[in-house]
């Protein structure tokens, strides 16, 4: 979108130079703005007045500014929100770790040096979430020294996670943190916004400011060092190279543009806020924040255009049938109406009668949804719980396996093991497709969509499967065309629809070939995959390939007792497919094979460089971990893991131990089952947290339901670990929770 002629505006920063505006500052050097017809001065903080109070004023067209700018819409402050840029608020509470200020609780008699108003919400939130009130700490006004906290002028004061904490780690000084997220309280970080004036004045040139912002960022984020560059050189920001990339690091974490759109907002989310702002006694219960949103305009100016052609076209048809019924019908009408009068008369009694029988019917129709919904109910219960008794066991076998293998083997132990693991994992597939089928079923399953490299995919896949049809004997040849390396999709699947339509392949090929082609082509204008599997297989007949996406279908039992398997991956691969809008179709001939095409549309992407870490047997002396376990073989299992880390191991064998070990050890971090004796381990992890807010637990458990995951986390579990556990997911969880942080 471009504007007509390069307009004048002014863009408020709420703070000085720094990479937090480096999308601003690229939009402007790339040209952005100026291809959207902008001329753009972009200036610092102003003291003693907020980005709100600019814009207001006319002094400035758009402002930075925070989650305060709701605060200011419900107060009838005429602002309105271009886009979000921070997904999460970097404002924070730092203390000296030496002071043992680790919670919002540990700052009662204490002083704290924050900035006291509109734009303090998210921390006196936090404060209120865990009932602190104004009257139990001290209030310092801010003096934006950092000096002052080492000097022991102040307990505790607030930081912006992107860079601050920099400084002290450069002075080598221990902090914590106190972030309001961890507390429940998520506010917006950055937002972009302008007067309402301007967006009634000026909406596409609204909009264009928007993009070319959005696009700012987009190649900030993506050319970090050359923003770094020009920060240092053209607005002569004093902090090092070192420094600024430090902010760029924690600024992208805030800004997620990996997982959200730069610039997504969602309204729900502002009334989140705005809620919060009630509960806070800081505006009326009755305060709205109608109008903040930029949508709100787009949408009220397209439905009344809508509304007015609506208006326009039923006057036509209203005319030209009038005038038709005049001109023409008048006689033949009144006929019609004298004979549908007394036809109607009779209908009634007859319409009478069936509304009683259409109330039956209904009431019928409520039972059988009611019983269907308790059917469900019960499905999903019965493959939750068949699910966690098979992975009970099954853990204790698939980790005495895996430490089996670190043991010192013969060749033939050596092989006797890996045939063992692999029947466990086979055993686990079954295991997740029926979890699939559930969640399909119930509407759950979500696609993960991120870049990712097809041909490093294709290989992958390859390598997984190709031992396969070299143990039967079999001919397996594999090519991919020239295409394009970078796509946004979800990865996991698609490799999950590669290995399923390949496993398919191998079982009911007895002996010929199975090859699978992979290239690009342009279906209806869209860029796609297409992915072909040809075999030399036992073929369909036509009867079976009209059901042969259908549950728990094959063409019929002596395929199920020759070939085995549950009927559901064909079904799984149709539901993945049609979840990426993409298609399946199959080719067959009984007797002489059967060729299955899928077509993937999927978008082209950049690379996008992602660090990967090599998961190493973490260093935990002088750490403690307490290990929550009722069942002794999965405690010697997960002790034996746990073992090479030099860890101080504790051992609670259910809840209650739990609960009374925590508060005699203080661990570092706890490994908690869901299923015990006595205590089970959510209420143990509820009484845990009424008194500890930040030692991570970690559930270990055989429930991996989406529905039981959720309930973990709004329990107060960080993060779970599936049964059968594997050491290597141990190990990341305690890197990602102890020693990255």
């Amino acid at each position: 979108m471009k504007s007509s002629a390069n307009d004048p505006v002014v863009l408020q920063l709420k703070w000085k130079h720094q990479f937090q505006f480096a999308g601003f500052y690229a939009a402007r050097e790339k040209g952005y703005y100026q291809h959207a017809g902008f001329d753009v001065e972009i200036r610092e903080h102003v003291q003693n007045s907020s980005p709100a109070q600019e814009v207001l004023s006319g002094r400035a067209t758009f402002g930075i500014s925070d989650s305060s700018i709701v605060l200011y819409r419900m107060k009838n402050k005429p602002v309105v929100v271009l886009a979000g840029i921070f997904q999460h608020s970097p404002l924070v509470i730092l203390s000296l770790s030496s002071s043992e200020i680790r919670s919002p609780e540990d700052l009662i008699n204490k002083r704290v040096m924050y900035q006291k108003g509109i734009d303090d919400a998210p921390l006196t939130a936090m404060f209120s979430t865990v009932g602190i009130s104004n009257e139990q700490f001290t209030h310092v006004p801010h003096t934006f020294k950092n000096e002052t906290l080492l000097e022991g002028e102040i307990d505790a004061l607030s930081v912006y996670l992107t860079n601050q904490p920099k400084w002290f780690e450069e002075k080598g000084i221990e902090v914590n943190i106190m972030d309001p997220v961890n507390y429940g309280v998520d506010f917006y970080g950055d937002l972009l916004f302008t007067s309402e004036q301007y967006i009634q004045d000026s909406p596409e040139k609204a909009l264009a400011f928007k993009e070319a912002s959005i696009k700012g960022w987009q190649y900030a984020l993506n050319n970090q060092d050359e923003i770094i560059a020009l920060i240092k050189s053209k607005y002569q920001n004093q902090q090092s190279i070192e420094h600024l990339k430090y902010e760029a690091k924690h600024t992208t974490r805030m800004i997620k543009p990996l997982t959200i759109p730069i610039g997504t907002t969602f309204p729900e989310r502002f009334q989140r806020i705005a809620n919060i702002y009630r509960d806070l006694n800081m505006v009326p219960n009755d305060a709205s924040v109608s109008g903040l949103l930029i949508d709100d305009y787009l949408k009220a100016s397209a439905d009344k255009d809508r509304q007015l052609y609506y208006y326009l076209l039923f006057f036509i048809i209203f005319l030209a049938l009038s005038l038709t019924f005049v001109l023409f019908f008048n006689k033949r009408l009144r006929k019609l109406v004298i004979y549908r009068t007394n036809e109607l008369k009779q209908s009634n009694d007859t319409l009478a009668n069936k509304i009683e029988v259409i109330a039956l019917q209904n009431e019928a129709l409520q039972i059988e949804k009611s019983n269907a919904e308790s059917a469900s109910k019960a499905k999903s219960d019965f493959v939750s719980n068949m699910s966690h008794e098979i992975r009970t066991p099954l853990n204790g076998i698939y980790g005495s396996l895996q430490l089996l293998k670190q043991e010192k083997l013969s060749e033939k132990g050596q092989e006797y093991v890996e045939n063992a693991i692999s029947s466990g994992e086979s055993l686990l597939v079954v295991i997740n497709d029926i979890l699939d089928f559930s969640k399909i079923e119930a509407g759950k399953l979500m696609l993960d969509i991120k870049p990712f490299d097809f041909a490093a995919l294709f290989e992958t896949t390859i390598k997984n499967v190709q031992h396969i049809p070299k143990d039967k004997g079999l001919n397996f040849s594999w090519s991919i065309g020239d295409m394009h390396s970078y796509w946004l999709g979800d990865d996991i699947r698609i490799k999950q629809i590669l290995i399923n339509l390949l496993s398919n392949a191998f079982k009911f090929t007895e002996e010929g070939s199975i090859s699978i082609q992979c290239q690009e082509q342009i279906k209806n204008d869209i860029p796609s995959i297409i992915i072909e599997i040809t075999d030399t297989g036992i073929g369909l007949t036509e009867e079976s390939q009209k059901s042969l996406f259908t549950r728990f279908e094959q063409q019929d039992s002596s395929i199920t007792r020759k070939f085995g398997g549950t009927g559901l991956g064909l079904s799984i691969v149709q539901s993945l497919v049609d979840l990426m809008a993409g298609e399946i179709s199959v080719a067959s001939k009984v007797g002489e094979g059967s060729t299955f095409t899928v077509i993937l549309p999927l978008k082209k992407t950049t690379n996008v460089k992602e660090t990967t870490v090599e998961i190493n047997t973490p260093n935990l002396l002088n750490k403690t971990i307490l290990i929550v376990e009722d069942n002794r073989i999965n405690q010697t299992i997960i002790k034996t893991m746990l073992a090479p880390t030099q860890a101080n191991l504790v051992l609670a064998n259910n809840g209650k131990e739990a609960v009374d070990k925590h508060k005699a050890c203080q661990p570092d971090v706890i490994f908690m089952d869901i299923q015990m004796p006595v205590l089970d381990g959510i209420s143990a992890c509820q009484q845990i947290r009424e008194q500890d807010h930040t030692t991570p637990i970690i559930a270990l458990t055989a429930n991996v339901m989406t529905t039981d995951v959720e309930v973990y986390l709004q329990k107060g579990f960080n993060a779970y670990i599936p049964k059968p556990t594997e050491q290597n997911m141990l190990y990341q969880t305690l890197y990602e929770f102890l020693l990255n942080k």
